[in-house]
C-alpha cells in the first residue's frame, strides 16, 4: 500500500476508528461494538485483497459485496454451498477467538503466555517455510501463494478477535489496542509484499522471523552474566539482521563490482523499508546489551514496535527507548494532537506532490538520465532541483508518518529540520535525517570510538562512519563517494572549527593559507594535469578547494553572541501581514489556473516576503547593522554548504559514478542555453526554496490557526487542500525515494 497509494487515506482512517473503539466501551453497546470493529478490519484486509469473496466472515461478507456489486454481481446472487461453509467456518474462528480474548487475556498478557506465543509463530513460520520451500521446487508456487491468500482472512480474524476480544476489558485493553496495531501493520506491509513475484510475497513471514529471533535474543542478553556470551549474543543479532540486509542489497554488488567473480546477477528486489526496521532491531538488541533498557517478555509488543505502519518503510528510524514505553504505557488520544498530525500529514503531501513530483517529472529524472542533451545551466538546474526534491521527499515521508503516529495518539522523533539553512556540514547533519545521523553516531561512531582517542583518531572515525552510511544507502561505489564527501568534510570542518574557536585572528591566517595552497594547486592543476583522467580531475580540483571551502564555513557559521532584542509586538500588525500572506498565497494557486505565468514567481515571492516581515515585526527591535553583518557572514556559509551537497548529491542521484562524471562534465561546459527551463520548473524550484526558508513563526502561525479551528472548518480546508493537490498532482506515480533504502 505505502503513503503513496491512494489507498492509504482509507486505511488511515479505518484503523484510526479501529484503534479508538478498542480503547473504551463508548455509546455504542458491546456487539455493536464488536460489529463495527470486526467491518472496520474487514476493511482493511479488503484494501490488501482488493477481493470480497475473499472475506470469510458473513457480517462483513454480505456488506462490503453489496457495496462493490449492489447485488446485481451473478456471483453475489448464487449462494454456493462453499460460501455458507467459508462464511460458518469465518464466524467460528471469529466467535471463538473474541471469546478467547476475553476469558483469557490475563494469561495472554503474561511472560508464560506470550512465550507461548511467541513458540506458536515460530512454529508457524517454520511451516510456511517448508510449504514454499517445498512448493517452489515442485514448480506450483504461484498456486500455493493464491492458496495462502484465499485463506489468509481466517488468520486475520483470528488474531483480530483476540485483541477485539481483550480490548472489552479495562485491565488488559491495552493489550488488545496493541494487537489491532499489529495487525494492521502487518497488513500495511503485506499490502505491498502481495504485489510482489514468487517467494517476495513471503517477506512478511521473513520480517517476523527475524522480529522473533530479536525477541529471544534480548531476553537472553539479559537474563546472560557472562560479558563474552553476551558479546556473542548481540554479535548473533548483527549477523542475522545485517545478514539478510546484505544479502537483499549487496550480493551482486560485491560478487560484480568487488570481487570481479563471472557469475550470473541474482537481481533481487529490494524489500521494502528492509534497512530502517533492520536499524530499528538493532537498536533494541544493542540497547539491552549496554543495559540502557530491558527486554521486553511481550512478543507482541515488540513486534508492533518493529512493524509500527507509519515509519515501518521509510523512518523516521524509532528507538526501542522512544516507542517500547509508549506501548507499555499508551498514550491518550488527543483531538489537538491528531489535529495537528492531519495538519503535518497535509504538509507532507504538498511537499511531496506540489514540489518534488513536479521536480522529479519536469527536469531532475530527464537530466540525469541523459545529461549530455542539455545545458550546462539547465544541468545545473537539474542538480537543484534534486537537491529539493530529495529534501521534499524524505521530509514528505516523515511528515506524513509523525502526523500518521500522532493521529493516533503516539509520538515519533523529528528526522528533518530545513537542513539547506545549515552554515556548516555538521550542522546540515543535525538538520537532516536525524534519526539515521543520530543512529550512526551512537552505534556506529561511538563505536568505533568517537572522539575519545587522539584528534586524528576522530577524524578517521567520522571518515569511516560516513564511508559506511554511504554504503548503506546503496551498492553503488557512487554511494561511497558521497560518503566519503560528506566524511572528509565533516572531519576537515571539525579540524578548522578547533582551529579557530579560541583565536580570532586564526581563521583569518587559515583562510590566507588556504586560499594560497587552492591558488597553487589551480595553477599546477591547469597547467601539468589538465589532460589527466576526469576522476583524477576531480579528485585534484576537491583536494586544494576543500580546506578554502572548510575554513570558510568554519568561520563564518559559527555561533554568535545572542543578539539583545527588545519585546515582541503585541499589537495586529503580525497578524495583518499574516492574513495578507495568506491572500497572497490564494492569489499565487489562482493566478496557476488563470494568470500568466511570469506573474507566478513574483507573487510567490511576495508571499515569502510577507512571512518574513511579519516575523521580523512580531520579533520587535534590534541592532539592525549588527543583525545585517550576522545575515550576511551566515549566508555566505550557507551558500557555500548548500553547494557542496549538491556535488555530493550529483552521485548519490546518478546512476552510475561515470554518469556522475557526465553531469559534472556538463556543468562544466557553462553552456547558458535554457529551452528546458519551462515555467512549471522555474516556479516549482523557486516556491519549494521560498518554503523551505519560510519564516517560522508564520509557519506556526498557520498551524495554530487550523488547529484552532472548529472541527467542520478543518474539514473544509482538508477538503479544499486536497482538490488543490489533486490539481498539482501529476498522472505518473512517482515513489518515495526512500523506498529503495
Amino acid at each position: 500500500m505505502l503513503f503513496s497509494n491512494p489507498d492509504y487515506p482509507v486505511f488511515l482512517i479505518a484503523v484510526f476508528f479501529l484503534y479508538a473503539l478498542s480503547r473504551q466501551s463508548g455509546p455504542l453497546g458491546r456487539w455493536s461494538r464488536t460489529a463495527v470493529m470486526v467491518l472496520l478490519g474487514d476493511l482493511v484486509f479488503l484494501l490488501v485483497a482488493k477481493d470480497p469473496n475473499a472475506l470469510w466472515d458473513p457480517l462483513g461478507g454480505v456488506v462490503y459485496r453489496l457495496a462493490t456489486a449492489g447485488g446485481h454481481d451473478p456471483a453475489w446472487q448464487h449462494w454456493s454451498i462453499e460460501l455458507v461453509l467459508q462464511w460458518a467456518l469465518g464466524t467460528v474462528v471469529l466467535g471463538g477467538a473474541i471469546a478467547l480474548g476475553r476469558r483469557y487475556v490475563g494469561w495472554i498478557a503474561s511472560a508464560r503466555g506470550q512465550q507461548l506465543i511467541a513458540r506458536g509463530i515460530v512454529a508457524c513460520l517454520a511451516a510456511i517455510g517448508a510449504t514454499v520451500a517445498i512448493a517452489a521446487s515442485r514448480g506450483v508456487l504461484d498456486e500455493t501463494s493464491a492458496w495462502f491468500a484465499g485463506h489468509g482472512h481466517v488468520l486475520v480474524l483470528a488474531v483480530l478477535g483476540v485483541g477485539i476480544g481483550a480490548a472489552h476489558g479495562e485491565e488488559h485493553r491495552p493489550l488488545g489496542r496493541i494487537v489491532i496495531l499489529f495487525v494492521a501493520s502487518s497488513l500495511f506491509y503485506q499490502a505491498w509484499a502481495a504485489a510482489m513475484p514468487g517467494p517476495y510475497r513471503y517477506l512478511l513471514a521473513l520480517l517476523l522471523c527475524t522480529i522473533v529471533l530479536d525477541y529471544y535474543l534480548g531476553i537472553w542478553i539479559e537474563n546472560t552474566e557472562h560479558p563474552g556470551a553476551r558479546k556473542a549474543l548481540v554479535v548473533v543479532s548483527l549477523v542475522s539482521n545485517l545478514g539478510i540486509l546484505f544479502f537483499f542489497k549487496y550480493a551482486d554488488f560485491v560478487t560484480h563490482d568487488v570481487l570481479m567473480l563471472d557469475v550470473d546477477r541474482m537481481d533481487l528486489i529490494l524489500p521494502a523499508g528492509i534497512s530502517f526496521h533492520t536499524f530499528q532491531s538493532l537498536s533494541y538488541t544493542i540497547d539491552v546489551y549496554r543495559k540502557k533498557l530491558p527486554a521486553t517478555r511481550s512478543v507482541v509488543k515488540f513486534a508492533t514496535f518493529v512493524l509500527f505502519f507509519p515509519q515501518l518503510v521509510a523512518g523516521p528510524i524509532v528507538r526501542a527507548q522512544d516507542l517500547m514505553p509508549q506501548l507499555d504505557r499508551l498514550p491518550a488520544l488527543e483531538m489537538e494532537k491528531a489535529t495537528y498530525g492531519l495538519f503535518r500529514i497535509l504538509v507532507g503531501l504538498f511537499k511531496k506532490i506540489a514540489i518534488a513530483d513536479t521536480l522529479a517529472i519536469a527536469i531532475v529524472d530527464r537530466v540525469f538520465e541523459a545529461p549530455d542533451r542539455f545545458s550546462g545551466l539547465e544541468v545545473l538546474v537539474g542538480v537543484y532541483g534534486y537537491a529539493l526534491q530529495i529534501y521534499c521527499d524524505f521530509s514528505a515521508y516523515s511528515d506524513i508518518a509523525i502526523g500518521s503516529a500522532l493521529v493516533l495518539g503516539f509520538k515519533l522523533p523529528e528526522n528533518f529540520r530545513t537542513p539547506y539553512r545549515s552554515a556548516n556540514i555538521q550542522e546540515f547533519w543535525r538538520r537532516w535525517h536525524i534519526s539515521l545521523s543520530t543512529w550512526l553516531r551512537d552505534y556506529l561512531y561511538v563505536t568505533l570510538g568517537g572522539s575519545r582517542g587522539a584528534p586524528w583518531r576522530t577524524y578517521v572515525n567520522l571518515i569511516l562512519t560516513m564511508l559506511l552510511g554511504g554504503l548503506w544507502h546503496g551498492a553503488s561505489w557512487a554511494f561511497v563517494v558521497w560518503g566519503g564527501l560528506h566524511g572528509f568534510g565533516l572531519a576537515i570542518t571539525r579540524y578548522f572549527q578547533r582551529a579557530t574557536v579560541r583565536d580570532a585572528t586564526a581563521a583569518w591566517r587559515l583562510f590566507a593559507t588556504c586560499a594560497v595552497f587552492a591558488m597553487i594547486g589551480f595553477t599546477l592543476h591547469r597547467t601539468l594535469l589538465a589532460d589527466s583522467a576526469a576522476w583524477v580531475q576531480l579528485a585534484l580540483a576537491w583536494l586544494y578547494v576543500m580546506p578554502v571551502w572548510a575554513v570558510l564555513t568554519a568561520w563564518l557559521g559559527q555561533e554568535r553572541e545572542p543578539d539583545v532584542v527588545a519585546p515582541p509586538i503585541v499589537g495586529r500588525a503580525p497578524d495583518l501581514l499574516r492574513l495578507a500572506m495568506c491572500c497572497s498565497a490564494l492569489a499565487f494557486l489562482f493566478a496557476l489556473q488563470a494568470w500568466p505565468s511570469w506573474t507566478w514567481i513574483p507573487i510567490a515571492v511576495l508571499t515569502w516576503a510577507l512571512s518574513l516581515a511579519a516575523d521580523v515585526v512580531e520579533r520587535g527591535g534590534v541592532d539592525l547593522e549588527r543583525r545585517l553583518v550576522a545575515m550576511l557572514e551566515r549566508g555566505v556559509a550557507v551558500f557555500l554548504v548548500f553547494h557542496y551537497v549538491c556535488f555530493a548529491w550529483v552521485f548519490f542521484r546518478a546512476t552510475s559514478f561515470d554518469n556522475a562524471l557526465a553531469v559534472l562534465r556538463q556543468i562544466a561546459a557553462a553552456e547558458t542555453d535554457h529551452a528546458n527551463l519551462v515555467p512549471m520548473v522555474t516556479t516549482a524550484l523557486v516556491v519549494g526554496f521560498l518554503c523551505h526558508f519560510f519564516a517560522d513563526g508564520s509557519f506556526r502561525w498557520l498551524r495554530g490557526r487550523f488547529v484552532s479551528l472548529p472541527a467542520w472548518a478543518q474539514g473544509t480546508v482538508l477538503a479544499v487542500a486536497a482538490l488543490v493537490l489533486r490539481e498539482l498532482g501529476h498522472a505518473k506515480l512517482v515513489p518515495f525515494i526512500y523506498f529503495q533504502f
